[in-house]
Parts: structure tokens; C-alpha cells; sequence
């Protein structure tokens, strides 16, 4: 009986001790976190509130180990020192955590792994969290006005969120969820080969890491839970505490300076007009250009030497004269892509291509072959291309192998019994057909409808030098990541984006420059001065081009903590004084810049170009002195209002001038357009039809209407209103119970649409029914079935006949008004 109180009373001191010890190292001057003696998360006080933050009833894991497709909880833990010990029993793994407490954060650093088997990922979270107000997607923060949690990865390896393989404008370190907030990390091990369906290549290699960042090991991250008026200033200190990557403009960290939102000309400067750019750019008041298209090729990144005699040396002389004037110069790259005419692939194609689907020749080829049969039936995902035919040839990627240093096109490859790959063209892009034998490896190009190639993470290392080896000769001051989404094709998820920017940072003489991307990486975020997207070619309208990515895309911006622009505009011969008005006002209402595409004979070519110029660099000017109330940015952010502007005495007026509605019937989505065929109903200036309203029937909760609720602006007056309803012959059902209502105007037509049967009515009372060939298979004439809509906003509703909560067809429709 003693000898058992003796071992209880051993057992208390041990648990009260770690107890004790772990307490002090789990808290600091703001929270403290409580974990069970599973290693389960019970608790994050905030200390001034007494408030757990952490979403009721939820339990989970502190961290969790991946292993061999499993996933295994933290079994049992104990503290020493600084270190807390992990063991996670199931998977026979042990992992050691140092724990550092800061004054504002906690660190967690993998210090050591013990375990028989490769643990693929660690991963911290998701810790569910009730602020939730605000998110920073990118940075890994939840927020409301009062209090702010984070989780932040410390250094490239540490990833925020959780993987994927697939684009997205935003990380995912940070999501809002039902009641709250979920904030993740990880560490994946990159020591070992691996073969993954990668973002548009199925198959695809992923070649090792060859640094230290192949080990889990040496991860970080940092937790905080701070008031949420000191958020930046905290996010600052830790990024200056654990040396991440501190870029300023000037002497003010990027992240808060107002010329991290600056515009900028985009134009294709070159040795003989660069005076012209300067020029244009002086009397707008911009203090950027930025070359659109610098590089003659992608990779080792030649510049073109009709525009630029000497390389980057005559870059340079540019540079040097701009900077006189007061202007730096930028340059535009695709990140990662590799155009066919680089060094890196012809005439000897680099080995560090990525590649897919490796497999062997079944058969002995001569030079002339046309050909190719494949040993691995298993390997068709990689090649197989079901819809090739159907690709509009600006988006159709290079289908092309590569044996040996032959890299070789196919037209097509069969889709039935043996994987044979037809129509080829011996010798592609300047590489050299020969004779191969039976045996020989063939593996798939990874390419992109871009008509480009790409690198593993080690030839993307030796690419991102490169960029950075071209900054530092021609002393660019500016640069965009654009298709950073690319970092994806080497099989290592965002980690291969952040690596290209870090690396290519790493590299830099100067690393304050401004960048932005298409994309915000967690990693990326700190190189990162704004994210500038939006492009000018996909409307005629100088206004309406991806009008609804731009607006949503501030809320997300200014809740990451990071400056904001509007993207790219188009200024040309058709641009007026008032589009400038417009844009140059929308960007003042968000506190954002706006990039410029612009020609340097824009004075030439444009009547108005004088008072455009000028306007911009009024707006321009007010906007970075903070000449704007609270008041007049929260008028100037409705997209369909604009105004003019006075200074006087250092004071702005706006002056009302119109508002407007969207020709294209509703404003632009980041990936909408309008897919009409002309043949049906064509657009035209003065009659625009509308980008594509798309409707798919399903229910998805009792009760909940099945039909889709649309907001459809017509830019002229009172009108009848012209439409399409089209059901895609892709359709493998026909639809019927057709329902169209406009305000209060209704009509259910009575027909049935079989798959490529499309609706159309001109604004009569005919409706007519077609087939997927343009033959007239009906023609109903409903009163209810002609619609008038108001000039601006009209309310319209869609539906069609479904099958409860088994999903329907996609159905399409268009509308035409008069301006």
C-alpha cells in the first residue's frame, strides 16, 4: 500500500512539474494556450478580456504527423526546459518542439524527429478560433476590431494553411468558417521523389529539394494574440525579431508606405525612345515604367537586341537616365514559364524540364517516325488530351515528349487500347530528330496554354538567379510576379512559387524593390509591396474589364495588411477624360494605385491626351499627399458614380458628373466573358450583350429557392429586353420547365431543350426555340415571354425544372439591350 502511494505520489510531482514548467513556456504578456495530456488544445486566453478564443467544442490535435497516407494525433507529450517532446505512439514517431517566449508571440520550432518511417507532413492546427471579423487569408491572421490571432510560418520551409495543388489568389493560412476562424500550418519533407496530379498536368514528377528545406526539421512558426490596434506593429516586430524578409521603400517597411501603391506606365521602352517615356511619365506624374514585354526569352532571360543593342548593358544606360529625371524603371515576367526558343530548351533541352508520365519506347524509332507506342498503358492521364480538337489554338498547350534531347510534338494520342501518340513532329523547337531504341525513357513536357515549358525546383532555382542577375546589371527598381501560380508545375504546391521569389530575392544586390504578383503567397507576403491584377484586353469597355475582381479583391487585400492597386488599364485612342476620372477616382476611394498600359506616342494618337495625362497626375498627387476625407472615399468607392476634382488651398471638392451602368449588363468577374456565338445574337457598341449568367438547379436545403437571383444593369433607357437561354450540347439531360421573371414580369415557356438547344427572343413577343444547327424547332408567341427592363438596375431570376438535390445541367443565359 505504501509502495503505491509512493508511485501516485511520484506520478503527481512528474505531471505538476510539467504542469508548472509547460505553463510559463505556453504564455506570455498577452495569451496563454492549455494543452491536455493528449496534446489536445483546450485553451487560448486572451489575458486582458479572460476570454478563451478558441470556438466552442472544439478539440484538436496541437499538431499532427503524416505517415505513409495516415494521419496520427499526438499520443502522449512531456516538457524539458524549452522543449516539449512529442510522442505520437500509433506511428512510433517522437518530435521535439522548442518553444520560445516572446513578449507579443510564442515560437514552435521542430528540433528533432525520431521514427523508423518517412513522416511525409507535420501539421499545425487547424486551430479554430471566434475572431473572425476580418481575415488575412495570405499572412494567417482572424480579426475583429478588438482582438487579432495569428499563425505565421517563420521561414520558407514553415507553409501557412494547408496544401494544394491548385491556383488560388489567396493563401488559405487564414479561412472564415461556420462560427469563426481557422488558422493552419505545415512542413512537408521534399527529400524524396514523388509523382503527383499537378495543378494541369496529370502525372507529374517532383524532383528533391537539394537544401535543407528537404527537412521538417528547423520549421517555425509563431503564435500571437494581440490587440488588434497593435497588429501591424507586432507583425513588424516579429518579422524583424526572426530576420524574415524586410523590404522598405525608403526607410518605411512596404507594407505601410503609401508609395507602395504608387501607378505606373507600363511601356515598351527601349535605347532609342526612352526619353519619349520619360517624358509622358513626367507630365502624368508617374514616377515608374515598367517594360510589359523586356524579354526575348523566358528562362535565361535574353532581352530583344533590336530594342536594347548591348543587353542589359544598354537596360542600364535607360535605367541611369530615368533615375536622373526622377523615374526607376521595372520589368514584366512570367515567373517561372519557359518559352520554347530559350537556351533551356533548344537546341539541347535542359534536364531540369518537368516532366510526366516518364514511361519507355515499345518499340525501336528512325529519325522519321511519326509514331510513337508507349509501354505503360497506365501512364495515359499524362498524355491523353480528350478535348485537343475542341482547344482554340491561342490556349492549346505544347503537347510534346521528350527522348533523350529530342523533344517531340503530337497531334493526339489514342484513346483506346495501347497508348500510341500520333501525327509527331520529329525535332520540335530546334532540337534534333534521331533514332531511338525499344527501352528508351519518354516522358511528357509539362507545358501550359501559354505555349511554354517548365522547371523542377532546382532548374527554377538557377531561373530565378538569372532574373535576379538581370536586375542587378540593369538596376531595375520594379518588378511583377505574374503567373506566379506557375511555382505549381514542380510538384511542390505554393512552397514552389515562394521559392522562385525567395530565391530570386536572396540573389538581389538591393532587395528594395517594389514587387507585386497575380497571386499572395503566405511566404511571398513579405517580399510582396501590393497585389496588382485585373486585365484591360477582356472588355471594349475601358471600364467594365474585370470590374467585380477588382472591387473584391481590396477587401481581401486590405484585410492581409497589404497595399492595394486596381490592376492594369488600357489608356489608347479611345480613352477619354472621363474614364480617367473614373478610375483614377475608384483607386483614391480604396486608397489604390492603378497600372497603365500606354504607348509613348499616346500624344500623338489621342485628342485628349493632354488632359489625361493631366488628370492622373492630379488624382495621382491628391491621392498619395492624402488629400481625400473619409467621406469623400466612401462616395468615390461606388464603381457606378464618378466625379471630377478641384484643389484648392490643399483641399479637394468633388463635382458630380454621371452615373453610369455596365454595358455588358452586370460588372466583369475575375474569370467570366461571353461566350455567344455571334451567329446567335451579336454585340455590338451600341447593342452589348451581356457576359454569361450561369445557372445550375440543385437543392441544397429545405425550403431554399433552386433559382438563380441576378442583377442585370441596362445602360440605355426603357426597353424591351433581347436574350438567350442556352442549354451547352456537353448536357447529358435534356431541360424543361423553363422559368425567366423580370421585377415583377414572368413567363414559364413551354418547350423542352435538348442538349446544344438554345432559346432566343429579339424583344418580341415571338419566342423562338432552336436547334444545336440553327434550325427553327418551334415558335411560341407568349404576351408574358416580352420583358421590358428600367435603365440601371433590373432584378432578374432564372430557374428551370430540377430533380431536388441531384445537380442539373449548366444552363447559360445572355441579354441585349440598347444603349
Amino acid at each position: 500500500m505504501n509502495k503505491l502511494f509512493l508511485l501516485l505520489m511520484l506520478a503527481y510531482c512528474t505531471v505538476a512539474c510539467t504542469i508548472s514548467s509547460t505553463k510559463s513556456l505556453l504564455e506570455n504578456d498577452h495569451f496563454k494556450i492549455s494543452i491536455d495530456d493528449k496534446g489536445q488544445l483546450t485553451e487560448l486566453l486572451d489575458k486582458k478580456s479572460g476570454e478563451n478564443l478558441l470556438m466552442p467544442g472544439y478539440s484538436r490535435s496541437m499538431l499532427s504527423i503524416e505517415c505513409e497516407g495516415n494521419n496520427y494525433p499526438i499520443s502522449r507529450w512531456e516538457c524539458s526546459g524549452e522543449t516539449m517532446k512529442f510522442e505520437f505512439a500509433e506511428a512510433g514517431a517522437e518530435i521535439d518542439v522548442k518553444i520560445e517566449n516572446k513578449s507579443d508571440y510564442l515560437t514552435f520550432e521542430i528540433t528533432n524527429i525520431t521514427c523508423e518511417k518517412l513522416i511525409d507532413k507535420v501539421t499545425w492546427g487547424p486551430y479554430h478560433v471566434l475572431p473572425s471579423e476580418k481575415i488575412g487569408q495570405s499572412i494567417g491572421i482572424a480579426y475583429d476590431d478588438t482582438i487579432a490571432v495569428g499563425f505565421m510560418g517563420l521561414n520558407l520551409k514553415s507553409r501557412g494553411g494547408f496544401e494544394i495543388l491548385q491556383r488560388e489568389r489567396f493563401g488559405n493560412a487564414a479561412q472564415k468558417i461556420e462560427g469563426g476562424a481557422s488558422l493552419t500550418g505545415f512542413v512537408r519533407d521534399r527529400s524524396t521523389y514523388r509523382v503527383v496530379d499537378n495543378w494541369e498536368q496529370k502525372l507529374g514528377q517532383a524532383v528533391p529539394v537539394n537544401d535543407g528545406d528537404a527537412e521538417i526539421t528547423g520549421a517555425k512558426f509563431a503564435m500571437y494574440c494581440v490587440p488588434a490596434e497593435s497588429l501591424t506593429a507586432v507583425i513588424e516586430k516579429i518579422v524583424l525579431e526572426e530576420k524574415l524578409p524586410h523590404i522598405k521603400n525608403g526607410d518605411t517597411w512596404n507594407k505601410i508606405s503609401n508609395y507602395s501603391t504608387s501607378s505606373k506606365f507600363i511601356m515598351p521602352f527601349n535605347v532609342k525612345n526612352i526619353d519619349d517615356c520619360i517624358d509622358i511619365a513626367q507630365k502624368a506624374g508617374i514616377t515608374c515604367v515598367y517594360h510589359g514585354g523586356i524579354f526575348e526569352t523566358w528562362g535565361t532571360f535574353n532581352v530583344r537586341e533590336s530594342d536594347f543593342p548591348n543587353g542589359y548593358q544598354s537596360v542600364r544606360e535607360c535605367s541611369d537616365k530615368a533615375e536622373k529625371q526622377g523615374i526607376n524603371l521595372g520589368a514584366h515576367t512570367l515567373t517561372n514559364f519557359i518559352t520554347t526558343n530559350d537556351p533551356l530548351v533548344t537546341p539541347i533541352p535542359d534536364t531540369g524540364l518537368v516532366q510526366a508520365g516518364i514511361t519507355q519506347l515499345e518499340n525501336d524509332i528512325s529519325e522519321t517516325d511519326k509514331e510513337l507506342r508507349l509501354a505503360e498503358e497506365a501512364m495515359r492521364p499524362a498524355y491523353y488530351e480528350p478535348n485537343l480538337d475542341k482547344v482554340n489554338p491561342r490556349w492549346r498547350e505544347h503537347t510534346a515528349v521528350r527522348i533523350g534531347d529530342e523533344i517531340i510534338e503530337y497531334a493526339y494520342s489514342t484513346a483506346d487500347g495501347k497508348l500510341i501518340l500520333k501525327d509527331c513532329k520529329r525535332g520540335a523547337f530546334g532540337t534534333k530528330a534521331v533514332a531511338h531504341k525499344k527501352g528508351e525513357q519518354v516522358a511528357r513536357l509539362m507545358s501550359h496554354g501559354y505555349k511554354v515549358f517548365f522547371p523542377n525546383i532546382n532548374l527554377q532555382d538557377q531561373m530565378a538567379k538569372n532574373l535576379a542577375r538581370f536586375f542587378n546589371e540593369a538596376k531595375l527598381k520594379r518588378i511583377s510576379f505574374d503567373g506566379i501560380e506557375g511555382g505549381l508545375a514542380c510538384g511542390h504546391g505554393r512552397y514552389g512559387s515562394d521559392r522562385f521569389v525567395k530565391v530570386f530575392y536572396d540573389n538581389l544586390e538591393n532587395p528594395n524593390i517594389v514587387a507585386n504578383s497575380s497571386d499572395v503567397t503566405h511566404f511571398g507576403w513579405h517580399y510582396f509591396s501590393n497585389e496588382s491584377w485585373g486585365e484591360p484586353w477582356t472588355s471594349q469597355n475601358f471600364r467594365e474589364a474585370h470590374l467585380d475582381h477588382r472591387i473584391k479583391v481590396q477587401k481581401g487585400l486590405k484585410e492581409d495588411l497589404l497595399p492595394r492597386k486596381m490592376g492594369q488599364f488600357s489608356i489608347n485612342e479611345r480613352t477619354t477624360k472621363k474614364d480617367i476620372e473614373w478610375v483614377m477616382g475608384l483607386g483614391a476611394g480604396f486608397d489604390a494605385g492603378v497600372d497603365f498600359y500606354i504607348s509613348p506616342n499616346f500624344e500623338e494618337i489621342n485628342q485628349e491626351a493632354e488632359g489625361i495625362l493631366s488628370e492622373i497626375k492630379k488624382w495621382e498627387n491628391a491621392r498619395m499627399n492624402g488629400l481625400f476625407t473619409e467621406e469623400q472615399k466612401r462616395k468615390l468607392r461606388d464603381p457606378y458614380t464618378f466625379y471630377s476634382l478641384s484643389i484648392e488651398d490643399g483641399h479637394t471638392r468633388l463635382v458630380f458628373i454621371e452615373s453610369w451602368a455596365p454595358e455588358g449588363g452586370r460588372a466583369q468577374g475575375e474569370n467570366e466573358s461571353n461566350t455567344l456565338p455571334t451567329t446567335i445574337l451579336a454585340s455590338t457598341p451600341e447593342n452589348p450583350v451581356s457576359i454569361d449568367y450561369k445557372h445550375t438547379n440543385m437543392t441544397t436545403e429545405p425550403g431554399k429557392p433552386t433559382s438563380s437571383s441576378w442583377e442585370y444593369f441596362c445602360a440605355g433607357a426603357a426597353q424591351k429586353l433581347q436574350y438567350v437561354v442556352r442549354l451547352p450540347k456537353t448536357s447529358k439531360e435534356a431541360v424543361k420547365g423553363i422559368y425567366l421573371k423580370v421585377g415583377t414580369q414572368k413567363a414559364l415557356f413551354p418547350c423542352t431543350l435538348e442538349p446544344g438547344d438554345y432559346i432566343l427572343n429579339e424583344g418580341s413577343k415571338t419566342l423562338k426555340h432552336y436547334s444545336e444547327n440553327h434550325q427553327v424547332k418551334d415558335e411560341i408567341v407568349l404576351p408574358e415571354s416580352c420583358f421590358t427592363v428600367s435603365e440601371g438596375r433590373n432584378v432578374i431570376e432564372f430557374d428551370y425544372k430540377g430533380k431536388g438535390r441531384t445537380e442539373g445541367p449548366e444552363m447559360i443565359v445572355n441579354f441585349r439591350t440598347k444603349k
